[in-house]
């Protein structure tokens, strides 16, 4: 008796769940774990900051190589030093890992990090939705406008891409950058140092940003992101990576698809979605009142890909990776915490402060006899 009465207590709660997730539901739910991971990578790697401040008196909090997640163009850096020397740079091995993970995940499977993971997409999402509710509509910029703007990040990208992989010294890269270079050692103290220490430029242009994205959707993410651009551009020349298809003979021309698309794609006028600026959200197809209309096809629209499965695919290819290059030892610096302790003290010091050789990168070569004993 108690056997069929748990029985029937189990199905009632799948059921229950069955009726209540569907795949957006399911991406919020793996948003917010990202996010709270990034939240807690970011604190604890504050309060390991405030351990070498201390010179190490304070308790212990182990530097969380994560954080190096918020050095993208390190990473790409990271990659030029991998395409000359064919080694993975021993200084910020895991930003080189995650940006890697991502920019393959998106080649192979699409842009899923964008809508799935990442935490400014995120909160980007959060932005626009709060704004549909307030304001009872989100606001598009007008054709030629929109067209122009969307074409910003592609700049982006490509002013990194030729003054990082192109323009950059390939020796100086491999003999000297990572070894005598000091700024790049503590690049991530100076990220964290930025974010807390925000001046009032950058207040005005997040509160810019902010605000566009209120009423415009994905306002960064559609015109200025440019490792956005570099995943769409990866995403779009493969052709056996995931598409949207429309099943003409189903779709009963609604128009819903069209009116959920995050980034603004006609999918109801487009018989297979190639845009680079999809998303592979789900959104639409989740929306869609006709069943087998829309689906997530793969290897020339022969096999059908449910939400869950992709989900599925992207979180453990990204865990996999990340979890292969621990197992290798390239997920922690070779930075000791001593080294950190003595740079930590000094960074006032011209030598990680000039600005305006940074910008222009011209980077201060450190004399090895100069450098913190370690």
């Amino acid at each position: 008796m108690r056997e069929v009465e748990g029985e029937n207590l189990l199905k009632k709660v799948l059921d229950i769940w069955h009726w209540e997730l569907n795949s957006q539901r399911a991406r919020w739910i793996v948003q917010l774990s990202f996010l709270l991971v990034v939240i807690l990578i970011g604190y604890k790697f504050y309060l390991f900051i405030l351990y070498c401040e201390s010179g190490g008196t304070t308790e212990f909090v182990e530097r969380p190589p994560g954080i190096e997640a918020f050095l993208p163009i390190g990473a790409l850096m990271g990659i030029k030093y991998f395409m000359v020397t064919g080694s993975i740079d021993s200084i910020h091995p895991a930003g080189f890992v995650i940006l890697s993970t991502i920019l393959l995940s998106a080649f192979l499977f699409g842009r899923g990090f964008c809508s799935w993971m990442c935490p400014v997409g995120t909160f980007s999402e959060w932005l626009w939705r709060a704004g549909d509710k307030v304001l009872g509509r989100n606001f598009r910029l007008p054709t030629p406008l929109d067209w122009f703007l969307r074409g910003l990040k592609y700049l982006i990208l490509l002013f990194f891409i030729c003054q990082i992989l192109i323009k950059f010294d390939s020796s100086f890269l491999a003999e000297t950058f990572y070894k005598h270079v000091p700024y790049i050692r503590v690049a991530d103290v100076q990220m964290m140092q930025f974010f807390l220490n925000i001046d009032r430029p950058t207040l005005i242009t997040l509160g810019v940003l902010v605000g566009l994205s209120f009423v415009t959707k994905n306002f960064w993410c559609r015109y200025l992101c440019p490792y956005g651009a570099f995943l769409g551009l990866l995403w779009y020349n493969n052709p056996l990576s995931l598409r949207v298809v429309r099943n003409t003979g189903k779709c009963i021309d609604c128009g819903a698809c069209t009116e959920a698309c995050p980034v603004l794609l006609d999918v109801m006028h487009t018989q297979v979605v190639t845009s680079p600026e999809c998303w592979h959200c789900y959104d639409c197809i989740k929306v869609c009142p006709s069943s087998g209309a829309l689906e997530m096809k793969v290897a020339g629209r022969r096999w059908d890909v449910r939400y869950w499965i992709y989900a599925f695919v992207i979180i453990g290819f990204f865990v996999g990776m990340t979890s292969l290059a621990k197992y290798k030892g390239h997920w922690q610096t070779s930075i000791t915490i001593e080294e950190y302790i003595a740079r930590v003290a000094e960074l006032n010091d011209p030598k990680y402060k000039d600005k305006y050789k940074h910008k222009r990168g011209k980077f201060i070569v450190e004399d090895p006899s100069d450098a913190p004993p370690f």
